[in-house]
């Protein structure tokens, strides 16, 4: 009789487990709420990882002269969010890692932006960026079309 009991309590307990299944989160990740869809002008930002996969964000907000290094803080900011890394500010400013991705050096793969279509001559702490733009940056090599 007390056999059947705990095997009736084992079953109801795994049979409760299974209709409710929790998700747990592992030590050292972060549980994040998507951020609201940006009111007013937007800016438009890809990340092209040069492999056939894209990141976009449609949506960022944008403001009267913002430079693309901005763009980069908004999609940080926005969840899902950006990781990057640059050295040096203003026309020193430089990308040198996108999403985990690292520059490889002068005969290697760089990240590198362009703005509506046109690639940037400058650094992109400092190149600017009007409403409705796409900022795309683009992990290639010298020889690469952007």
């Amino acid at each position: 009789m007390i056999l059947a009991l705990i095997l009736l309590g084992m079953l109801l307990w795994n049979r409760n487990k299974l209709e409710s299944p929790t998700v747990e989160v592992q030590p050292g990740e972060v549980q994040w709420t998507p951020s609201e869809q940006p009111a007013g002008e937007v800016v438009r930002l890809e990340i092209d990882f040069g492999n056939g996969a894209k990141r976009q964000f449609e949506a960022l907000p944008w403001r009267a002269d913002m430079p693309v290094e901005d763009v980069m803080l908004a999609a940080r900011e926005f969840r899902p969010g950006i990781r990057y890394v640059q050295i040096g500010e203003g026309a020193g400013g430089f990308l040198t890692e996108l999403e985990g991705l690292k520059n490889e050096g002068a005969s290697g793969r760089n990240w590198r932006y362009e703005v509506a279509g046109s690639p940037g001559s400058m650094s992109f702490c400092l190149q600017k960026v009007a409403a409705g733009e796409l900022v795309r940056w683009r992990f290639a090599g010298e020889a690469d079309d952007l």
